[in-house]
């Protein structure tokens, strides 16, 4: 008996440590079966991130040769940058290091946050089960922005009653890390104001919401003219506004078009239904715990309002488009982990009574599905390797063409290789992004110069970025673009120099 009370104590006394190593070990398993980061867009935030070290930070912005360096959230880039700075390297691994290492701490905070509002029997129950919940664990050990956001929410959710000042202010920065979460912040700041009355000591979290979006929100006006320039983008692609029929629309108008198209649509729909039912669901509870006052209404609205936000996102691809699905099901992450403590303690208080001996509960099924959803999840993930092992040979035979001056190429992957296996210098790579056509000039003489301008010597045509320049070159000076090779999506030309001089030369004369 005294033996099982020690062991009973020493387990109660590490149980941080124990929801912590079991998803360290969930997170290096799917590391060790998919050890190349697959997920291409972990390149571009490694593009931003080092760019910004190198170029960027001596102007005090972000920098990108794609033109996005503030579509997405500031905090991780940020993050990186440092990283890499102080650790003198250029590789992504680092980063990938701190996500796996969060992913650990995000189902510790799981656990408190069960515990805090609940019992530390739900929290021990719900960490367990996000340390083994297979999306994350994938999504933990790549290079994305996910899992340095969640952090932050969580944060936010477990000191909203203790420290209203940094839980505002955590929510602010989980919105500037990843932008949907900058969505769900607004919710939750609108059903946190209804509930609290904005009374005295509610304050705070107001106080610190604003506080930190005030500071990057200068920042991104002061570069793009708009405070809240990645969430607008992220909506103003979302309702159409890049489609060429749709150019020249307001926001507003692009946003009711949506909206709705999507009513007409979704009603017809089982996922659309699902959506409509969220989305009804959010508008009816929040303003219901406000009215009715709930005493424990927070992890119910950071739930109901992430859900709102991040569902849809997902589950429009499911039934219809398989890649962008698996792609897109990271937004699954903080609605999980927001939501297993909610639907744990409801598990156990609705199902303890009336079945006190029951030996199969819903925490071991959901338990029983997450890790046979390894064996449906990892194969297709570890198959997107191939995506980022061809940008590397193409880079590879880039660089045996290379001999100095700049290489045009607007594709991530293949710059990361070039950077840290090869060592090409940052300033020594270029995007077609902002060639002339950016600038609105169709002057063929105009590319040419921009392209002399540069020093370009080896100019790559990976994907739609490059089209408008190569028609050009193509249609007023054949032979400027000599091919070399072709692997693969790349296309790798040499920029003839002698033929650009004559160019130039035939051009001034």
């Amino acid at each position: 008996m005294g033996n099982s009370r020690s062991l009973q104590e020493f387990v109660e006394g590490r149980i941080y440590i124990i929801i912590f190593v079991t998803a360290l070990a969930a997170r290096l398993l799917v590391w060790l079966y998919i050890p190349v980061d697959w997920n291409w867009d972990s390149y571009h935030h490694w593009q931003i991130s080092y760019l910004t070290l190198r170029i960027g930070f001596g102007g005090w912005r972000l920098w990108d040769l794609n033109g996005c360096e503030y579509i997405w959230g500031i905090v991780p880039h940020l993050v990186q940058s440092v990283l890499m700075g102080v650790l003198g390297s250029s590789s992504i691994l680092p980063y990938r290091v701190l996500n796996t290492v969060l992913g650990g701490l995000n189902s510790a905070l799981v656990y408190r946050i069960g515990e805090k509002f609940y019992s530390r029997r739900t929290g021990l129950v719900s960490g367990l089960l996000f340390a083994v919940f297979p999306v994350a664990a994938v999504f933990d050990v790549v290079a994305m922005q996910d899992t340095l956001a969640l952090p932050f929410l969580l944060v936010s959710l477990l000191t909203i009653r203790d420290n209203t000042f940094w839980s505002g202010a955590a929510l602010a920065l989980a919105g500037h890390s990843r932008t949907e979460l900058m969505a769900v912040g607004f919710i939750v700041l609108l059903g946190y104001c209804l509930r609290e009355r904005l009374y005295t000591e509610s304050l705070p979290y107001v106080i610190g919401w604003l506080v930190v979006m005030a500071v990057l929100g200068f920042h991104l006006y002061a570069q793009t003219g708009n405070p809240l320039y990645p969430l607008h983008m992220s909506l103003y692609n979302v309702f159409g506004g890049w489609e060429p029929a749709n150019q020249g629309k307001t926001f507003l108008g692009l946003m009711l078009g949506w909206i709705g198209w999507k009513l007409s649509v979704w009603p017809r729909k089982p996922t659309g239904i699902i959506i409509l039912s969220l989305g009804a669901t959010a508008v009816y509870m929040v303003p219901r715990m406000a009215r009715r006052r709930w005493i424990r209404y927070q992890p119910q609205l950071y739930l109901l309002a992430s859900a709102a936000v991040l569902t849809p996102i997902f589950l429009t691809y499911l039934g219809s488009d398989n890649f962008s699905l698996l792609i897109m099901l990271r937004m699954v992450n903080p609605v999980v982990a927001l939501g297993l403590p909610v639907l744990v303690h409801f598990s156990l208080t609705s199902l303890e009574k009336p079945f006190p001996d029951l030996r199969v509960r819903p925490e071991h099924v959901v338990a029983a599905l997450f890790l046979l959803s390894y064996l449906w999840l990892l194969p297709p993930y570890g198959g997107y390797q191939a995506y980022a092992e061809e940008a590397f040979i193409s880079a590879d035979i880039v660089h045996g063409f290379y001999g100095g001056g700049t290489i045009v190429c607007d594709y991530p992957t293949i710059n990361y290789r070039l950077v840290h296996t090869w060592g090409v210098e940052p300033r020594a790579l270029l995007g077609n992004h902002y060639s002339p056509h950016y600038y609105g000039v169709d002057e063929p003489l105009a590319y040419a110069l921009w392209l002399s301008e540069n020093d370009s010597t080896i100019w790559l045509k990976t994907d739609y970025r490059g089209e408008h320049v190569l028609e050009v070159v193509q249609t007023h000076y054949p032979g400027l673009f000599e091919p070399l090779y072709e692997v693969s999506y790349t296309k790798i030309f040499r920029v003839d120099q002698a033929k650009l001089e004559s160019i130039l030369g035939e051009g001034n004369s």
